[in-house]
């Protein structure tokens, strides 16, 4: 007589859906803060909460290890509590594809991201019958079961053991779902800042309407896609132990911001004119989004924001660079930004949600933002040829270069570094204006007007390139060859890893002067 096989499904396998799929400590954060998201949504939709409703508040005890996630959506009765929260990879949000696209979590599993960095996980809710259930796991003692040399235990056996379930008295009024992680074993978890960081950009939070003026343009927007209901926000409060909120988290968007020139430190000021409509390019259907206008000068270097990223029921999935080989230059990813809003329930985010599951319907979608990156790419080519096309423009970067470096030539040069960078910078001019020159159509005033700069150029190269004794050699000459050398080696190494070079001049006269011969101090 044959029977059909039983599987047993091990406590390793415990730990494969949860420090496995969440291996960045935040994501775990992401996945509370989602089911809370999913429970004000269905608050909302019963009429237990007005649309303007609805917060989830991350309180933070880092002395203690302490972390409590809480939102004031429609809770769970006890029963339901016990059997949710202990069941694993079962959810009632995926009973049909209608109801996994109301939801931004759907697979079961979530609930338990958190147990590989705390030493117990609590849940506590109620949804208003007077009665609250509180489910504790002892999260040491199930990890505890996964390491080697352990007696084999199945995932079963491991829950029951190291889990209890009670019942406690609750106001009436009184709906909510907290999650608490005790004993918190990554400090990263416990730092206010950088999770703010973090969930600014995952987060279904509210835009800043102080910093951003374009929300309400992106609402209708969204609404002429019908499909305003997939910009749906909470409030997110960042919180004291006590509960006293010490601040909101928004969105990161900005009217006025700043970027890093290309390698160096400098900046730009870059400028938000208006936000449009996507996609540009065609009819299609599954999505929607938006994309900032501002003049594309460069990428948006040290802009958290920066790039095309994808949203699904306003949560974050990964970021710019899944779609980032759709660039023919992945660098021209990051010159604009912007959102892409996924309303088909085709599309299913991945566990990490770093991406989509391969399927025809991703597939698809990736074909119609190729055709918007085409367009894009288009835009940034002319933009930028216009901008470079003028020789007047050319001609006065490069001679501001030079007349930074006849300057130090007169003065003196200070150090070898200070020689390297203006040889470095005086490059740079060179190979521009021999790209201007090869340009089609210049005018003949326009070559001589580049053809005089690039000789200037070049003559100012020759003269610092003949400096032999900087200022810094003459204040070392006593030591020997090979001192000096050590010195300017490992000057090299400090600015190289400083990558400041404010900070590092200031370190580099310190040096110099200590190493000053006659110097009391050195």
């Amino acid at each position: 007589m044959s029977s059909s096989p039983q599987p047993t499904l091990g406590v390793h396998l415990l730990e494969s859906i949860t420090l496995g799929m969440y291996s960045d400590p935040r994501h775990c954060i992401r996945e509370y803060v989602q089911n809370a998201y999913d429970s004000i949504r269905e608050a909302r939709r019963r009429g237990l909460l007005r649309e303007d409703e609805g917060k989830i508040q991350l309180m933070v005890a880092p002395e203690e290890g302490i972390l409590r996630i809480r939102d004031n959506g429609a809770g769970l009765g006890p029963e339901e509590a016990i059997v949710r929260l202990v069941d694993i990879g079962a959810s009632e949000k995926a009973g049909t594809q209608a109801d996994a696209a109301k939801h931004a979590g759907f697979r079961g599993i979530g609930r338990l991201a958190g147990i590989s960095y705390c030493k117990r996980l609590r849940f506590e809710t109620s949804n208003g019958s007077a009665k609250s259930c509180r489910v504790e796991f002892d999260a040491a003692g199930i990890s505890a079961l996964t390491r080697p040399g352990q007696r084999p235990q199945t995932i079963v056996d491991a829950i029951n053991r190291n889990c209890v379930a009670s019942e406690l008295p609750a106001s009436e009024q009184d709906r909510f779902f907290e999650v608490m992680l005790s004993g918190v074993t990554n400090r990263a978890l416990l730092d206010l800042d950088e999770l703010e960081e973090y969930l600014e950009l995952t987060a279904p939070v509210r835009q800043d309407p102080s910093k951003w003026r374009f929300q309400e343009q992106i609402r209708e927007l969204a609404a002429e896609a019908d499909s305003a209901e997939s910009l749906d926000t909470v409030r997110l409060l960042l919180c004291s132990p006590s509960g006293n909120v010490l601040r909101e988290v928004f969105r990161p968007f900005k009217d006025t911001f700043e970027s890093r020139t290309g390698r160096s430190r400098s900046k730009r000021r870059v400028n938000v004119t208006d936000v449009v409509a996507l996609p540009r390019t065609g009819d299609y259907a599954g999505w929607w989004g938006w994309l900032a206008i501002h003049e594309r000068g460069g990428a948006l270097a040290d802009v958290s924001f920066a790039g095309l990223r994808i949203r699904m029921h306003n949560i974050a999935i990964g970021d710019h660079s899944i779609i980032q080989d759709l660039w023919t230059s992945p660098n021209q990813a990051l010159w604009c930004f912007g959102e892409i809003h996924v309303v088909n329930p085709e599309l299913v985010p991945n566990t990490q949600r770093d991406n989509f599951e391969a399927s025809n319907a991703w597939g698809k979608l990736r074909e119609q933002l190729r055709a918007e990156v085409v367009q894009l790419e288009k835009e940034i080519r002319k933009e930028s040829d216009e901008r470079n096309r003028s020789a007047g423009i050319l001609t006065r970067r490069a001679d501001k270069v030079v007349q930074e470096a006849r300057v130090n030539l007169d003065s003196g040069l200070k150090s070898h570094n200070e020689k390297q960078t203006l040889l470095a910078n005086l490059q740079g001019q060179r190979v521009i204006l021999e790209k201007g020159l090869r340009k089609r159509n210049r005018s003949d005033e326009e070559t001589v007007q580049l053809t005089n700069q690039l000789s200037e150029v070049q003559r100012t190269y020759v003269a610092v390139e003949a400096v032999k004794r900087t200022k810094a050699d003459s204040d070392m000459s006593y030591l020997g060859k090979q001192a000096r050398k050590a010195v300017r080696t490992v000057l090299d190494v400090v600015r190289a890893e400083l990558n400041d070079e404010k900070l590092f001049a200031v370190i580099e006269e310190r040096v110099h002067a200590a190493l000053r011969q006659g110097n009391k101090d050195r």
